[in-house]
């Protein structure tokens, strides 16, 4: 079912008026303008700030459900895709799911479509995709795990792809990449009326029962990176009828007492363990993998949040810096925004960072907020 909302803020995004006083108690509608690559998304609670992360300024701010933890977004049509659940008392209630539809510049819902199913409220933006310009595909457990396809040209609920014990939604050609719970990935394609026709299975990667890989994955140029909770980097890509997986990359090796390409000899940091919900980023144009570490523990610190943060030479291999945030300050997510010239951005408990990622150069703090990261422009390497 399809629910038109809030016309006057699609007609002013339309036509470009800004600053329209529409009501007294919502206020003014304003436009934002000069989104580029260097913008984000941070969600926290029920809010998704839209943030200028050259400028460290709040532009605007999407009101979401509680239990929306991704985003889609499609800048070149100037709209934003979510997703959420809503309880008719709050809390309790009659249930209804929606992907709702924002116009980007009047950070404004203006349509959304009745999903029938329950859609995941935990996680990060890996649980929603794009996938051909056409569908928005939505990652639901009930425990039955299995995706929901919205068609975003006519706004209809298309139906439903069953994904047995895969989670994710990483768009990749005409289909999306999930990673499965029997150590393999899957790739599943679909035509133009939403229907699959094609299904690849990789080999098996990991052992979820010795080393798990975290199912929030990053885009490179030409596939998924996984991280699995001991720090093994890897690649998987559809290869005409394949799905490859790449070699591992190890982020913390034992010492070999062999000195870097420098000369200098690798410490040994056995101890240090890769955590936290948004625990790495990668970019390919500028051969950058940045990972949030914290000292001691297991892998039942998987979500510890990070008090350094290293940045490795992916030309080299060479972890190149290695950042402590210090005075108590520890951090949840990274981002590396996409597109070249690109800034790190951490999710830290002291707001949002923005540094230099070649450097490790603190730029500015935007203050008060953090939470979920995700860039406006995706997979744009």
């Amino acid at each position: 079912m399809k629910i038109r909302m809030l016309a006057l803020a699609a007609s002013l995004a339309a036509t470009g008026v800004a600053n329209a006083q529409w009501d007294t108690v919502v206020g003014d509608v304003g436009v934002i303008e000069g989104f580029d690559q260097h913008w984000v998304t941070v969600r926290r609670g029920d809010t998704v700030f839209l943030v200028d992360v050259d400028e460290g300024v709040i532009a605007g701010t999407l009101s979401v459900s509680s239990f929306s933890p991704a985003l889609a977004p499609r800048m070149e049509a100037g709209l934003i895709y979510g997703y959420g659940s809503y309880y008719s008392r709050g809390n309790t209630g009659d249930l209804t799911n929606v992907v709702t539809v924002y116009d980007a510049a009047t950070a404004s819902a203006i349509s959304e479509v009745e999903i029938p199913s329950l859609p995941a409220g935990i996680g990060h933006p890996g649980m929603m995709g794009l996938v051909n310009d056409r569908f928005a595909v939505v990652w639901n457990i009930t425990p039955a795990t299995f995706v929901s396809l919205v068609d975003i040209e006519s706004e209809t609920f298309v139906g439903e792809i069953s994904l047995p014990s895969c989670s994710g939604v990483y768009p990749q050609a005409r289909g999306w990449i999930s990673v499965c719970g029997d150590g393999t990935a899957q790739y599943i394609e679909l035509n133009n009326a939403g229907q699959e026709t094609r299904r690849v299975q990789s080999d098996s990667f990991f052992d979820v029962f010795t080393d798990p890989v975290y199912d929030y994955s990053v885009p490179a140029a030409d596939g998924w990176m996984f991280m699995s909770f001991e720090g093994l980097l890897r690649k998987v890509s559809l290869v005409g009828d394949r799905l490859q997986v790449s070699d591992t990359f190890d982020i913390n090796p034992e010492s070999d007492g062999i000195p870097d390409v420098n000369g200098v000899m690798p410490r040994p940091d056995d101890n240090w363990r890769i955590g936290s919900y948004q625990p790495f980023a990668y970019h390919d144009g500028e051969a950058l993998l940045v990972t949030l570490m914290h000292e001691g523990g297991g892998q039942e610190t998987f979500e510890k949040a990070g008090t350094e943060v290293w940045v490795y030479n992916m030309e080299t291999g060479n972890r190149g810096i290695r950042i402590e945030l210090g005075d108590d300050i520890t951090a949840r997510g990274v981002l590396l925004t996409p597109g070249a010239d690109p800034l790190m951005v951490l999710a830290t408990s002291d707001g949002l960072q923005v540094r230099d990622p070649r450097t490790g150069r603190l730029l500015r703090t935007v203050e008060n907020i953090s939470g979920t990261i995700q860039a406006l422009y995706e997979g744009l390497q």
